[in-house]
């Protein structure tokens, strides 16, 4: 592993923001506030947060020289600040107790005046912007930022420095500030970590953010230390805290809201497609005139691509260019940007998302599932509603789309045949994100063809040779037909329409960190490509070796930063299910040791004083190492209990390194699995069972997920609990629902053994062909979600024979775990 040291001159100082006109000031407002910072860092050794060694009196006897070479650092390089008071507000204290205040600046004494003393005269304030750019919006509107978009910021800036101008001016209130440096800071560096801590604060339940997204960069010289100087900053910021406004980094990123911030830092791809689409969504609604100009967009991409940050970003973004009217009505019924989610739970987090980003006014107003968005602006009838009408005015000009693969589509709900056609009749522009690979069980089931232009690769133009630019697809027909015994005595209304489509596909993999050789073989074998294992001789094929070089950016200590290079993107392939359980725990366990060696598991002064936290190490959880399993053991749901049972073939003998031993599952009989004395046994309790005497469901366990609970180390985890999710290290067993055909060099998917009911129940309203088509498909795409969890490695077991040979043979020595 090659390392590289490089010092750090890292900087805080807390300073406090006073009122330049309180009676004992003289001169003008910032030279009144330049005496304040300039006394501060001069005379207070508390507000100098790091380097610690502020204190010791032989660093005090020479702070006159230190402050003589720092200070120009902090009036005139670039800076990034935080400013936090108690939050006055009526509405909002008792839920976020904290107002906070992210920016960055290379003046930082004119840009404190500007918040202290808004609208007062001779200080530069960017109210007046906002005047300058409503008296050019004709000549901007060609701008690049939107013209509305560009209004909301200006807006919310000024409102912001109003707000902070009061609580200076209040006797009520304390507002003080922290000012970071570093020697490596440019504009491109402040401007990231300005939006990064603005993504955190926005993510922490008790803090009232008061300014938005902030202006994120492309690669840069220094781009590559933004996470370790952020996390070495939090650290510092969560050690000084006494006021909990500042939790551990873990907690920030364990939060749903963190989750889906539109803040995250987009792909090259990503800024391209968002790009795309909203140039896209302002042209269409420029031109639409009736329903015929209705348009459809997706959003495609593999598990991994990064497409749930692009829905919040463009969620974001449109919401602030088109629903932010003061004085527009708050009722659902009239926004014209909307975000529909299917999963209930989810709903949830981006409706609290949408209230703490100031995209709407109160919960729901923006972000519903789709059964409400359709009946909100359907007729009501005697009895359930009138699909065949719906209020023209109250047609959204655009509506988002998670998971759209999960929409209904049959008569599940009175009348509605299928939620996208309803949602389209009612919108001018729908973008969905559509993931047919994640459509993994029987109520999930689309029609063939529909599904078949939904999915389909090919274009009207070909033209198009960017794969991530918006192609036109061929024109989507959709046909429902509706009955309501209260209406027209029960009558059916048949309804077709034709929309035009449009779609982008995103390939740019974020969660796995390998090379493409690796990537492409992953792919072959989730998408059941032949002859990836053997060739069409039978003889085996090589699993490729990661050639990717990996580095890691981390502070080793207060002043230092480490650049580590770490070993490639591993796939290993185990003899046993207790040699891949085993590797697995051991790689969680050597990760653990690694971060106490980099100095991320310092004790916290705030630890000892509180004992809240037990670290102020702001890091990822590296104890994200797991083991997997395809659903082919059985689980109690009711009771939740049920293991995954293993045991060894006793006629097997191992001879020698290149033999694989045979486990099997045992006979199911009175809801046990039958096993006898004597016999080899491999059993691990499923995810959240509680047949796993380690883990105590509590509440608090309950809401922690299972990746990363400590608890669940010894469970083994299903699609169900690691869906959406990234382990560090992902061992998966490949149960008897998956063989191998050496023959065809395919995988052969075998529904009848897997114990999922999604999977093994029937559906009246699909031919028997094509339903067991449906279920071998579902078991591969579940597979597919399982071999996709690790970011940076996969230890693989086979339970069938054939396909455990044929992985053993398809791995090198170095690829091998005999033990």
């Amino acid at each position: 592993m090659a390392t590289t040291k490089e010092h750090l001159s890292l900087r805080i100082v807390k300073v406090p923001y006073v009122n330049p006109h309180a009676a004992n000031s003289s001169g003008s407002a910032t030279d009144n506030y330049r005496k304040v910072f300039l006394t501060s860092l001069s005379t207070d050794p508390s507000a100098w947060i790091t380097p610690q060694s502020i204190l010791d009196e032989h660093f005090l006897r020479h702070l006159e020289n230190r402050l003589r070479k720092d200070k120009s650092h902090f009036l005139d390089w670039p800076t990034v600040y935080i400013v936090w008071f108690a939050n006055t507000s009526e509405d909002n204290a008792a839920i976020r107790p904290w107002c906070v205040y992210v920016g960055e600046t290379q003046h930082i004494i004119d840009r404190t005046v500007q918040h202290v003393l808004t609208n007062q005269k001779n200080v530069p304030d960017r109210a007046e912007d906002l005047e300058i750019v409503a008296d050019n919006e004709d000549a901007q509107s060609d701008a690049i930022v939107p013209i509305q978009h560009l209004k909301h910021y200006l807006d919310s800036e000024h409102k912001a420095d109003q707000r902070i101008t009061a609580a200076v001016q209040s006797d009520k209130t304390d507002v003080n500030q922290y000012v970071i440096w570093e020697r490596h800071f440019n504009k491109s560096l402040t401007l990231d970590i300005e939006n990064k801590l603005i993504d955190y604060m926005k993510s922490i339940d008790g803090v009232e953010c008061l300014n938005g997204r902030g202006n994120p960069q492309d690669s840069y010289y220094t781009s590559e230390y933004r996470d370790a100087i952020v996390s070495k900053v939090w650290s510092r910021l969560v050690n000084t805290d006494d006021n909990s406004i500042f939790p551990p980094e873990l907690e920030i990123w364990q939060s749903s809201l963190y989750k889906v911030s539109p803040f995250h830092k987009l792909g090259s791809e990503q800024r391209r497609a968002l790009q795309d689409i909203t140039s896209e969504v302002e042209r269409l609604l420029h031109q639409w005139n009736s329903p015929d100009d209705t348009r459809l967009i997706l959003v495609e991409g593999a598990a991994g691509t990064g497409k749930s940050i692009l829905l919040s970003t463009l969620f974001y973004e449109l919401s602030t260019q088109f629903n932010n009217d003061d004085d527009s009505p708050t009722d659902s019924l009239h926004q014209k940007v909307f975000l529909l989610v299917n999963n209930e739970d989810q709903m949830h987090v981006y409706d609290d998302m949408a209230l703490k980003h100031g995209l709407q006014k109160k919960y729901g107003q923006c972000v519903s599932r789709p059964a409400r968005f359709i009946n909100e602006r359907s007729a009501k009838a005697q009895t359930g509603w009138d699909y065949t009408t719906f209020d023209e005015d109250a047609r959204a000009d655009v509506v988002l789309i998670d998971e759209a693969h999960l929409l209904f589509t049959q008569k599940v709900q009175s009348g509605i045949e299928n939620q996208l056609h309803e949602i389209l009749r009612r919108s001018k522009v729908v973008i969905a994100v559509f993931d047919s690979e994640q459509i993994m069980q029987r109520k999930q089931w689309w029609n063939p063809e529909t599904l078949r232009l939904l999915a389909s690769m090919g274009r009207k133009s070909h033209d198009v040779t960017v794969s991530d630019a918006l192609q036109q697809l061929e024109p989507l027909t959709l046909r429902s037909s509706y009955s309501n015994r209260h209406i027209d005595a029960g009558a059916s209304h048949e309804i077709e329409d034709r929309y035009e489509v449009e779609k982008i596909i995103l390939h740019q993999q974020f969660r796995i960190d390998a090379g493409q050789d690796t990537l492409s073989w992953l792919d072959n074998i989730a998408e059941n490509q032949p002859y990836t294992l053997t060739d069409a001789n039978g003889a085996s094929r090589s699993i490729p070796h990661d050639k990717r070089t990996r580095f890691d950016v981390y502070f080793e200590d207060d002043d230092t930063i480490t650049t580590s290079e770490h070993t490639p993107y591993e796939i290993k392939v185990c003899r046993s299910p207790e040699v891949l359980f085993d590797a697995i725990r051991n790689k969680g366990e050597s990760l653990l040791r690694t971060q106490e060696q980099h100095n991320f598991g310092a004790s916290s002064n705030r630890g000892k004083q509180t004992g809240k936290y037990k670290s102020a190490a702001a890091v990822k959880p590296r104890d994200l190492c797991r083991v997997l399993a395809t659903f082919d053991w059985h689980f109690d749901v009711k009771n939740k209990t049920g293991n995954v049972v293993l045991v060894k073939d006793r006629s097997h003998h191992v001879s020698s390194k290149e033999s694989v031993e045979t486990w099997s599952i045992p006979v199911w009989n009175n809801g046990e699995y039958a096993t006898e004395d004597g016999q080899d046994i491999f059993s691990k309790p499923w995810n959240r069972s509680k047949d796993n005497t380690d883990c105590v469901m509590t509440k608090s366990t309950g809401k922690e997920a299972w990746s990363s609970s400590n608890q669940t180390r010894n469970e083994i985890g299903s699609y169900f609990t690691i869906q959406g999710f990234d382990l560090n290290y992902a061992g998966v067993l490949i149960g008897p629902s998956v063989s191998y055909d050496r023959h065809t060099g395919r995988l052969v998917f075998l529904p009848e053994n897997s114990c999922d009911p999604g999977v093994t129940s029937d559906r009246g309203d699909i031919d028997d062909e094509a339903q067991e088509e449906f279920k071998r498909e579902c078991i591969r795409k579940q597979l597919n979600v399982l071999l996709k969890r690790g970011v940076h490695g996969l230890y693989l077991f086979a339970v069938d024979p054939e396909l455990q040979k044929a992985l053993w043979e398809a791995a090198d020595d170095e690829q091998r775990l005999a033990k």
